[in-house]
């Protein structure tokens, strides 16, 4: 089966690998953030719009910024050329739960389908973000490849997207609190006691804390230790590890991990603006097939 018998499409909250995504033709609708410099741009897979050492020096300096739904204009416009070039969409979706762009896709594509029945336009909620729906649709354009077709790929989407396992942790607590994700004394008192979140993304698709760690170094060793309890990698997939503007972090979690002698190969990547947002330059994760998702360390 050639790629272009059906596109498969995600959208900027994928933190996919742009090489990964060029590889394999994936599409990447951009999402649009504004800083509170004013700054608006759209965040794009390559992020051509916005260097992501100079988003995340923005954040470090004080600025903190806003992400905004996949509007359903925007999908019209995006959707619109493909399907009358002919191309069948598989679509990987931001969480539900985290934005209203599941919903927005929804509509359109059921508009879409009055519009060109003889098309196919699969939606699938990931339950996910950053680098884990990157992941998991890197490797549906790969089922593509093989000769899966849109609709057993969706299914496999559906099947699967509970057993990716999407862990993190942070370390600046304040920028939470400038999110309005935590209170200033819940903040002031975590940084105080060294309080690191350790969290995930659970069955719903909302982002979750499921424990802590006293100290940055501990909080990295918990994420390795998820993935030993919980990793399901019979096809002997790589991990991956995304992060903001804390590589060295990075680079020992990628130690520990290829250590575990769990998984042969740990693919490294950036979180961008639309979840940086949200996790701030600490932001650390990890993503694998597991067996579940964990609800607590």
């Amino acid at each position: 089966m050639a790629k272009e018998d059906y596109l498969v499409v995600t959208d900027a909250a994928c933190d996919i690998i742009p090489s990964y995504a060029e590889e394999e033709g994936i599409l990447v609708i951009p999402m649009e953030v504004t800083m509170t410099d004013g700054q608006v741009f759209d965040a794009t897979y390559d992020n051509v719009n916005m260097d992501l050492d100079e988003f995340y020096n923005k954040l470090q300096s004080g600025l903190f910024a806003q992400t905004s739904a996949i509007t359903p204009q925007r999908y019209r416009e995006f959707f619109t050329p493909l399907l009358q070039d002919g191309h069948d969409i598989l679509y990987n979706c931001f969480t539900s739960q985290l934005s209203s762009t599941y919903n927005n896709a929804c509509m359109v594509a059921d508009e879409l389908r009055e519009e060109f029945p003889e098309r196919r336009i699969m939606v699938v909620d990931s339950i996910g973000a950053t680098g884990g729906q990157g992941y998991h649709t890197y490797y549906a354009a790969r089922n593509r490849d093989a000769g899966m077709s849109i609709e057993d790929n969706a299914k496999w989407l559906e099947e699967t997207k509970k057993h990716i396992a999407y862990n993190w942790t942070i370390s600046d607590l304040m920028h939470l609190n400038r999110g309005g994700r935590l209170s200033k004394t819940a903040a002031i008192f975590g940084t105080a006691l060294q309080i690191k979140p350790v969290g995930n993304i659970d069955d719903e698709g909302k982002l979750v804390s499921i424990g802590k760690a006293r100290g940055r170094k501990l909080s990295i060793r918990r994420l390795c230790d998820i993935l030993e309890k919980t990793i399901d990698n019979p096809d002997n997939y790589p991990a991956l590890i995304c992060y903001g503007s804390c590589r060295e972090d990075a680079e020992a979690l990628k130690k520990m991990v290829l250590d575990t002698g769990k998984v042969s190969e740990v693919i490294m990547g950036r979180i961008g603006p639309v979840v940086g947002t949200h996790l701030g330059p600490s932001g650390l994760t990890l993503y694998f097939f597991c067996d579940h998702r964990i609800k607590s360390i």
